[in-house]
C-alpha cells in the first residue's frame, strides 16, 4: 500500500470539507461553553475540533477521506504535518504544542486518563483561542481556494 496521499479525480470533496469545518466549529463552540460547568470535556472537544479542521483542509486540497482515515486516524500531530505538506501555512503559534500534548491521549481514546498535573499545565482558555484561530485560518484557506477570493462557503453559512 502506498503512503502517498491519493487525490480525487476532478478535485476535492468540498462538501465534506465544508461539513468537517462546520463540525470543527461546533466542537470548538461546545468546548467554549463547557469551560465553566464541565471543564473535563474541553480537552476532548478541542482535540476533535483540531482533527476536523485539519482534515477539512486536506479534503479541500483533494486528499481523500479514506486516506485520512487510514493514515492519519486520530493523530493530531500527523494531521498538522500533512496539512503543512499540502500547503497549509496558517497554523496558530500554539497549535503544534497543543496537538503534541493532546495527540498521545486522543489517538488511543484516553483523554479522560490525563494526569491532573498534565491538565493543569495547559491554559485551556488559551487553547480555545488557538483552536478558534486554526478554524479561522482553515476557513480562510478553503474559501480562498474554492472561490478565488470570494467567500462562497461563508456566505452559505450566513444564509
Amino acid at each position: 500500500m502506498s503512503r502517498r496521499a491519493p487525490r480525487r479525480r476532478g478535485g476535492a470533496d468540498w462538501l465534506l470539507a465544508y461539513t468537517f469545518r462546520r463540525n470543527a466549529a461546533g466542537f470548538h463552540e461546545a468546548a467554549e461553553t463547557a469551560q465553566v460547568r464541565h471543564p473535563e470535556v474541553i480537552r476532548y472537544f478541542l482535540a476533535i475540533a483540531i482533527e476536523l479542521a485539519l482534515k477539512a483542509y486536506l479534503l479541500d486540497r483533494g486528499i481523500s477521506d479514506d486516506w485520512n482515515r487510514i493514515h492519519i486516524r486520530h493523530d493530531l500531530t500527523k494531521a498538522l504535518k500533512c496539512a503543512r505538506r499540502a500547503g497549509f501555512n496558517g497554523s496558530p503559534d500554539g497549535l503544534p504544542a497543543l496537538a503534541a500534548f493532546l495527540s498521545p491521549y486522543y489517538e488511543v481514546h484516553a483523554i479522560s486518563a490525563m494526569a491532573p498535573n498534565a491538565i493543569a499545565s495547559v491554559s485551556w482558555p488559551e487553547a480555545c483561542v488557538t483552536v478558534q484561530d486554526l478554524i479561522s485560518a482553515v476557513s480562510a484557506a478553503i474559501d480562498r481556494e474554492a472561490s478565488g477570493g470570494e467567500s462562497s462557503l461563508v456566505r452559505k453559512e450566513g444564509e
